[in-house]
Order: C-alpha cells, then sequence, then structure tokens
C-alpha cells in the first residue's frame, strides 16, 4: 500500500527531553576537523548554542536577547571555522564578522533566501586569506547564515552542528524543506514515541540527506527493524531497500573484484553504512540466513577487519601481478605510499608476534618480503 506522506506542520521539530537513542556507529570517512577544534570539542561541556525562535517579543528585553543571541551565534561560527583548521583566532573574527550582522532572527525571508541558495560548497581554509585581501565573501557570508539556519531548524539547544557538518559538509547544501519533512517523518513514524529524534540524526547526520528514500510504512518495516536501520544512518532497510543495496554490492564487485565495501577512499557512504549495519546484524545473530547466504555468494565478509585486511591484501597481491615483487618502494612508486605504510604495519605486527598465521601463510605465498625498511618503525 502505497504510503501517504503528511506535510510537516509548524512547529513539529521540537526535541523530546528523554535521550533514549545510544550513540551509532559512524562508517566511513569524515572529513578532517583541526586538532584544536578536536581537543577543545573534548574538554569543553556542549553549552547552547542556538538561534532564538522566531516569535521574539518586541518589549524593552528584546534588545538584550537579540545581543545575547548575536554573541551565541558568533560563537556557533567561531566553532566553525576552528573545525575547518582555521586556528588563528583573528582570521576566525574576520570570518565571523564577515556573515555580516548576525540576525537575532531567522524570519520567513532569510529562511527562503537561505533555500534558494542550494549548491553552495564548504568554504576552503583560504577563505580567511581572500578576506584580507578584499574585505567581503559573499560565499562565507551565505554559509554562516546557512550554518545558523540549520542550528534553528535543529530546534537549537545543545545540538552540535559543527560537528555534524564535521562529518556531513553536504548539510551546508541540503534542501531545508527535505530535512524538515524527513525530521517530522521521523518523529510521526509508528514506535518513534519517546525518541529523540534530534539527538538520532546528530549522531547519523546522513539521515537527513537520503531525500529519495521514504520512511518505511508499517507493512514494510518494523518500528524495531526501524529504528536499528536509523541507528546505522540508513533511513530503512525494508525488502525493497536490501535488494537495492545488494545490487549496487553486486557492482561493487564487478569494478573492484571484491566486496570490501568501505575499505576504499571514495566508497559510496550509504553503501558502507549498509555493509556495517549487515555485519552488526550477524554478529547479533539477527541476519536472516536467505540474506546471509545472499551476502556469502557475494564474497561478502562478515568480519569487519577482515574485510579491512583482504582489500589491502587484494591490493599487494594486484601490485606483485603488475611489478613482479611485493616490496613497493617510496622513491619507485610514490603513488602506493599507503599500500607502502600497510606492509610496514605486517612486518611489525609478525614482530610483535600478533599477526595470524593464516595471513603470514597468504603473504609468503605471494612472496613477500618480510625483511623489508619500515618507515613506520
Amino acid at each position: 500500500m502505497a504510503q501517504v506522506r503528511a506535510p510537516c506542520p509548524q512547529g513539529a521539530l521540537a526535541t523530546d527531553k528523554q535521550h533514549l537513542v545510544q550513540t551509532a556507529r559512524r562508517p566511513g570517512a569524515a572529513p578532517v576537523a583541526s586538532s584544536a577544534w578536536r581537543q577543545q570539542r573534548q574538554q569543553r561541556r556542549r553549552r547552547p548554542i542556538a538561534c532564538p525562535s522566531a516569535n521574539l517579543s518586541s518589549s524593552s528585553s528584546s534588545s538584550s536577547r537579540n545581543a545575547s543571541a548575536s554573541q551565541e551565534a558568533a560563537a556557533l561560527l567561531d566553532q566553525f571555522w576552528l573545525a575547518r583548521g582555521v586556528v588563528d583566532e583573528q582570521q576566525r573574527r574576520q570570518l565571523v564578522s564577515a556573515a555580516g550582522a548576525i540576525r537575532a532572527e531567522l524570519d520567513a525571508e532569510a529562511f527562503e533566501s537561505s533555500q534558494q541558495q542550494l549548491g553552495l560548497q564548504l568554504p576552503s581554509l583560504s577563505a580567511a586569506w581572500f578576506l584580507e585581501e578584499q574585505g567581503s565573501s559573499p560565499q562565507v557570508a551565505a554559509a554562516s547564515r546557512r550554518i545558523l539556519a540549520l542550528q534553528q531548524l535543529l530546534g537549537g539547544g545543545d545540538v552540535d552542528v559543527v560537528w555534524m557538518l564535521v562529518r556531513e559538509p553536504r548539510l551546508l547544501s541540503a534542501d531545508f524543506r527535505s530535512i524538515a519533512q524527513r525530521l517530522f517523518d521521523m518523529r510521526v513514524a509508528q514506535g518513534s514515541e519517546g525518541l529523540d529524534i534530534i539527538a538520532l540524526v546528530e549522531q547519523q547526520p546522513a539521515l537527513l540527506l537520503q531525500a529519495d528514500t521514504p520512511v518505511s510504512s508499517d507493512e514494510e518495516e518494523t518500528a524495531a527493524e526501524r529504528l536499528q536501520a536509523w541507528q546505522h544512518g540508513l533511513v530503512s532497510d525494508n525488502s525493497t531497500e536490501w535488494a537495492r543495496r545488494f545490487g549496487q554490492l553486486q557492482q561493487y564487485v564487478q569494478t573492484h573484484g571484491d566486496a570490501h565495501v568501505g575499505c576504499r577512499d571514495g566508497d559510496d557512504a550509504e553503501l558502507a553504512r549498509w555493509a556495517s549495519k549487515q555485519r552488526s546484524e550477524h554478529k547479533s545473530g539477527q541476519l536472516a540466513k536467505g540474506k546471509q547466504q545472499q551476502l556469502a555468494a557475494a564474497g561478502f565478509e562478515f568480519d569487519g577487519e577482515r574485510a579491512e585486511w583482504l582489500r589491502w591484501f587484494n591490493e599487494i597481491r594486484a601490485f606483485s601481478e603488475r611489478h613482479g615483487h611485493c616490496q613497493p618502494h617510496p622513491l619507485a612508486h610514490p603513488n602506493d605510499f599507503l599500500l607502502i605504510n600497510w606492509c610496514s604495519v605486517q612486518r611489525i605486527m609478525r614482530r610483535c608476534g600478533v599477526m595470524p598465521e593464516e595471513r603470514v601463510a597468504a603473504l609468503d605465498a605471494l612472496g613477500f618480503d618480510w625483511t623489508g625498511a619500515d618507515p613506520l618503525s
């Protein structure tokens, strides 16, 4: 039966008080945040950094509230630029001020303006230097306002929008109405009562970016199955979605020669999260026997660590077939520096006595050189 999607009513996105969703795994590589920002994030307690609601009163106290909101918005933008690697405090102040007068509220006009700027790219680290030369930057100003709009859309409070953008930069250019609709669909789904949906999407921001995948109806997926998919960053893993993802996995095998999705740079992030979910269900005994057989027939490795090792083993085997040896050298093969480091790790693991014998035997069969130089040691 076709699922009817109800429109998202005004004010339906307020957060619940109880946080019942535990932090889920985050498969896939995320953009690298600056070490200074990571240390600051670990050391400090999360502070509420919110844009104020749109119904501020026009009383005499509104100006003080506006000033406080502007300070909070400026702090949010400062954290964003620190996460982007701008460690110089003066440059960050320039970037924050480039947003223009930080509005105390994002009214309908500002929201509509933000909505029309789809395709906005994450500003580069050089944005601060461009500001010094030109004095202003429309890109920086537009990105800043989109960050504030996203903060308000998610209800403000202690939602860590910066951490969400570090992992999913595409949120900066996402369609706000699609995000709002997705939040509403998740909230009204059967079995979502009592769940803090905002906390869940904070842990799995990719849920807000899968606009083409609808939330499953009760006939397609139980509430427990739906929640399990959400905890892995998937909007749905019903039978239709599972078959579609399995087809993508088969295409991956044809392209790469193995089914170790998620172990290569550039792998499809959603497919990698799906693979992580299959491994998790297999480990807990929840993966259906038919699905397990299909995955095994495709060469899928249910142990994530072993899949990572086999991915690099296949790489060194292909290198051996191309060059006739298993000794990539930094000078002779500069493009294989990741493979060179992997080979070094294998030698170190064997010397430390922690490498399984089956892996030693597999590398010996290739003629692997255990006496090579180790740049990591």
